[in-house]
């Protein structure tokens, strides 16, 4: 069984909620009272009926994984470095570029940044459908186990340190190199496309050529454009780097209002609109990619006021959300 970690809290996919409102420690097998008689038949009975559960979640995910796994042969490079300029001692990157077999000299690559929880399998579900199409992926660790920080501009020096690192890779090509997140790393994305931004960390150079935010709290970007972030200045959105910046989000995601990304989009600058698009999915939850459903605490639900975050897994949306992000990139960037 897998585990997540939002904000210091371990959950299972089977147990929701707190330590005082599960009871403490659990275990997802709860209630299964070995007695005798009745009860031990019914104890059985339970048990079965969850390791049935197990095996059938474990056949759907298998499912949602699609034709990732017939991909080509990819090579695997290790990375690892320190990230300078960071704001937290120590801050280092690390993580495998997944380079696909190719005539060509040189490829675009994606860089994917995970959500609060880490690793838990969406970034490797978008890249092996990327490394599918020719264009390589690097999905790096900025956390590192620390839990998110502050604010997302924390991890701004991780994002453009990599990208970076992969400008100066001689197996990619540098100027088609896209970035694509979830959340946390999908907040990042979006803030990636300013030019002020992209100054302040790279010099104007390299850049990213195509920016892909899935479910992005786009709340947060809107308090960017009022004034009232306490991280970025307003000045932020008022000139992007030309590249094309799409937002994916479920108009079911308890973190932000069901329209909240298409009025972002309608308050960026005239000059800056034309860079930016929204897909909506109709009763998409947020994180409607994940492996399990869910229901867990999380601050920034309900535009940061705090609640319950309920994730529906759906794989038929997140089949479309990969094909969106494969012919976006492929679009953008070009590949085999």
């Amino acid at each position: 069984m897998l585990f997540a970690d939002h904000g210091n809290r371990i959950e299972s996919p089977g147990i929701v909620g707190s330590p005082e409102e599960t009871g403490g420690m659990h275990s997802a097998f709860q209630g299964i009272y070995f007695t005798l008689g009745v009860t031990m038949k019914i104890s059985i009975s339970a048990l079965m009926i969850s390791l049935c559960t197990l095996v059938v979640s474990a056949f759907t995910f298998a499912t949602f994984l699609g034709t990732a796994s017939a991909q080509g042969t990819v090579s695997i490079e290790k990375l690892s470095f320190k990230v300078v300029d960071a704001f937290e001692p120590g801050a280092a990157v690390s993580g495998e570029l997944r380079i696909p077999d190719s005539t060509r000299d040189r490829l675009p690559a994606v860089l994917i940044l995970h959500s609060s929880p880490e690793f838990d399998g969406r970034g490797a579900f978008y890249a092996e459908a990327l490394n599918h199409a020719g264009i390589a992926t690097v999905e790096i660790d900025y956390l590192r186990g620390r839990g998110i920080p502050v604010t997302a501009r924390h991890n701004l020096p991780h994002a453009y340190q990599t990208l970076q690192y992969l400008a100066g890779h001689p197996r990619i090509d540098p100027m088609r190199i896209g970035i694509l997140g979830f959340s946390w790393g999908g907040i990042i994305s979006v803030l990636t496309s300013s030019d002020e931004l992209t100054r302040q960390y790279t010099g104007g150079a390299p850049r990213f050529a195509a920016h892909l935010g899935l479910y992005p709290l786009c709340w947060v970007h809107r308090t960017v454009l009022a004034g009232t972030s306490k991280n970025f200045k307003p000045t932020v959105y008022q000139q992007v780097t030309g590249r094309p910046v799409h937002i994916l989000d479920g108009d079911k995601d308890d973190f932000d209002d069901p329209d909240s990304c298409e009025r972002f989009l309608a308050e960026l600058p005239a000059q800056v609109r034309p860079h930016f698009s929204v897909t909506i999915y109709p009763g998409a939850t947020f994180a409607w990619d994940s492996r399990f459903s869910r229901s867990y605490r999380d601050f920034g639900v309900n535009k940061g006021q705090g609640g319950i975050a309920h994730v529906i897994a759906d794989p038929d949306i997140a089949n479309r959300s990969r094909e969106f992000a494969v012919t976006f990139f492929k679009t953008y960037l070009g590949a085999d």
